[in-house]
């Protein structure tokens, strides 16, 4: 709080009148001295040392193969299948479909061992009834995909 030094004449000899009014003064100092500090402390943080690094003999990491989705829409009721972006309209092909598909998106799978193999990811509506995922799943299953993982939304985040 701060306070007036000359009197308008209505207070006592000795007494002085409060002010309403921030002292700002102290408050711009404390940030000046803040930004000098500051101006300082940061040419210190950068490296000027130039160093020469050795080689590195790691080889890069290749680009993992993408992935298989097979998609279960429900469209008033009635699901639709979709292997990749493609949809599948005999559902009892849906395994044929994902073993033609499994070698376009990985190209090291060439051989039947190699395609089963292969995890393949199942997405569904959530209002798709769990009916719908089995089917999908033996389907798979009859054309011996055995590795199979349900996609879930992370709510998390």
């Amino acid at each position: 709080m701060g306070a007036k030094v000359s009197t308008g004449g209505h207070t006592k000899r000795g007494q002085f009148e409060t002010n309403a009014e921030p002292n700002i003064i102290p408050f711009v100092d404390v940030m000046l001295v803040l930004l000098i500090i500051f101006m300082v402390a940061a040419p210190i943080a950068t490296v000027d040392i130039s160093v020469d690094l050795p080689p590195s003999k790691v080889m890069p990491s290749k680009r993992p193969p993408k992935q298989t989705y097979v998609s279960i829409q429900n469209v008033g009721g009635a699901p639709k299948y979709f292997v990749g972006n493609d949809e599948v309209t005999d559902t009892n092909e849906l395994g044929e479909k994902v073993l033609k598909e499994v070698p376009k998106n990985n190209h090291k799978a060439v051989k039947l061992e190699d395609i089963i193999e292969e995890r393949i990811y199942i997405r569904a509506d959530a209002d798709t009834a769990y009916r719908n995922v089995v089917f999908a799943m033996n389907r798979l299953q009859d054309q011996g995909f055995f590795k199979v993982a349900l996609v879930g939304e992370d709510k998390r985040r």
